[in-house]
């Protein structure tokens, strides 16, 4: 059976990936009206998603002696617990501190349009130290797995390596638009980011098809992106604006990655 803190740092990284993308197209259609929205909370749910598992574990195998952990656990600051944990819990740390800092940025100098901006790099670690923590608490259950759990614990981490993928991609979005196929900075870009996930992905899970495998997440999730946010409603709070719009603006059709995976 996989453990409930796995399923919940899963879940972190997919409410991250989703309210990202959520964000970005709440942006582009309505603007920034305030901090508080739904896309942002979806962000920052990661966060304490993580927080709330990752504690859990350290806290656990810290003062339960007969914790199953502990036999693997590592220790830091006197606090013991699983590496995946510890990795997590910053990066929960981390996401939950831009989310202020963010707010002071807008405050301080309007509003930005662009996506590695200070407070969201921070941001991005975060995020990154979220997903790799829940990699590592994977892995660790997978190596002791067998049979039908430590497959069902393969396809996870495919889909773990799937949403990071979405997520890089986005982190270069300002790179990659369809426009820029005309120059040599959109492959350059493509380049760098995409073959190292789909290559470590392939080497750690050691499953045949593992680089297609998470190019076809990407793809699901960007063409879920096509298809659900333009089925509500938006229209523009901020000006001036040149295109009026009456829904969410969806992402562009996802780069054919599969093919070369």
């Amino acid at each position: 059976m996989i453990s409930w803190y796995i399923w919940c740092s899963v879940l972190a990284v997919a409410s991250a990936v989703i309210g990202g993308h959520w964000d970005i197209s709440w942006h582009r259609s309505i603007g920034r009206d305030t901090f508080w929205t739904p896309a942002h909370m979806a962000i920052y749910l990661c966060g304490v998603l993580s927080g709330i598992s990752s504690a859990f574990l350290i806290l656990s195998t810290t003062f339960v002696n007969h914790s199953p952990a502990r036999e693997t656990s590592v220790g830091v600051w006197r606090f013991r617990g699983p590496l995946g944990a510890f990795i997590g819990a910053w990066g929960g740390i981390a996401m939950l501190v831009s989310a202020p800092y963010d707010d002071w940025w807008h405050t301080a100098y309007g509003l930005d349009v662009k996506i590695l901006s200070p407070p969201h790099t921070v941001l991005a670690l975060g995020l990154v130290s979220v997903a790799l923590g829940a990699l590592i608490l994977i892995l660790g259950q997978m190596n002791r797995a067998e049979g039908g759990l430590r497959e069902k614990l393969e396809w996870l981490f495919l889909v773990v390596f799937g949403m990071i993928l979405v997520f890089t991609i986005t982190m270069g979005m300002e790179y990659t638009f369809r426009l820029y196929m005309h120059s040599g900075r959109f492959y350059r870009v493509v380049s760098i980011i995409v073959p190292i996930v789909l290559t470590t992905a392939a080497r750690a899970s050691g499953r045949r098809w593992a680089s297609t495998t998470v190019a076809a997440v990407y793809t699901a999730f960007m063409l879920g992106f096509q298809w659900i946010l333009p089925l509500f409603p938006a229209e523009p709070k901020l000006g001036p604006v040149y295109h009026q719009v009456t829904h969410f603006i969806p992402p562009e059709f996802p780069m054919l990655l599969i093919v070369p995976a």
